[in-house]
Order: structure tokens, then sequence, then C-alpha cells
């Protein structure tokens, strides 16, 4: 939810009296323009990309950024969205999920002088934001949790893929 918020807010903002029928009225004006590249799921999942969807609206209405919201319908999609988004002259461009990861590489090294963002995931470019969380601090609160409930002594971590990420999560819950 942050990272959008804080990178167009780095942008910065203008405000902008509207006096055109005598009234004091104070708007936002803005040139910024997000590009949010979703996970597959896009907004209205109840998850992950609604959290970046929330900071995108707040970035909109708070600031006055024009925003453009991409969503793959396969895993091959997030490269030549991020792609889209940069040629469109979008600039910060976010990728919801450490499945973006390659393709803002890729991405971003075509395209230095654009801000990109990742969640969940490393990038080691000037260009790129990066946005990662301490995943087995909460996993470990979930743990604890389950075994103070179990009446089995017996609980389960079920991580659903092999990935860094995952192995991170149930470190924490074990």
């Amino acid at each position: 939810v942050s990272a959008v918020s804080l990178l167009a807010t780095a942008c910065g903002d203008d405000k902008e009296t509207d006096t055109a029928d005598g009234s004091d009225t104070t708007a936002v004006k803005s040139d910024i323009k997000v590009g949010l590249a979703y996970d597959i799921g896009g907004r209205g999942d109840k998850s992950f990309n609604d959290s970046a969807a929330l900071g995108l609206d707040a970035a909109k209405k708070e600031l006055g950024a024009t925003a453009k919201e991409l969503s793959p319908s396969k895993d091959e999609d997030r490269e030549a969205n991020l792609k889209l988004l940069a040629e469109g002259g979008f600039n910060p461009i976010i990728g919801v999920g450490f499945a973006y990861g390659d393709g803002i590489k890729l991405v971003a090294e075509a395209t230095p002088d654009v801000t990109f963002a990742t969640i969940d995931t490393v990038v080691d470019l000037p260009n790129v934001r990066n946005n990662v969380f301490a995943e087995q601090e909460g996993s470990f609160l979930v743990g604890a949790a389950a075994g103070l409930k179990t009446k089995s002594n017996k609980v389960a971590f079920i991580g659903g893929v092999e990935t860094e990420l995952i192995k991170k999560f149930e470190a924490g819950f074990a």
C-alpha cells in the first residue's frame, strides 16, 4: 500500500487555487503518472493486489496522480505490461509481487530514466526501489497461535510453491 503513496509523494505535487467561480477551493494539480502492474487476480482479489490498489487510489485522490492499471492474464504478460507502462510515460511503475522481479530487471535496465518499485523481491539497479518485508515475523505469530490452539499437538504449514519467499514464511511458522 505504502509503495504507491511513497513513490508518488517523492515525485512531488503542486497545489493550485481554483478561483474561476470566486471560491477559495484548493485543488491538487499534478503531472504524476503512476503505472501499477498487478499480479494475477488484479484489483478486486481481496488480498495483495487490493492493498496496492488502495495506495494507488490514495495517490490519485491526495496527489492528483493519473494512473494506469494492468493485470496479467498469464505469467508471460508481466514483462509486456511493464514495457507498456514505460512506453506510455508512466513513472513510477510498481510491480506487485515477487514474480515481477525478472521483468522489472529487464525493463528497468532498458529504461534507466524510469523509477520502478518491487514488492517482495529485490532488483539491484539504481532506478529500482525494493519493498521487502520481514515475512517470517508475522508467520512466527501465526505459528505460535496455531501451537496454542491445537488440541492434537500437531500443526502444519503448506506453502504452495518452493521459493525463497515462501521458505521465509515457513521458517517463521516453524
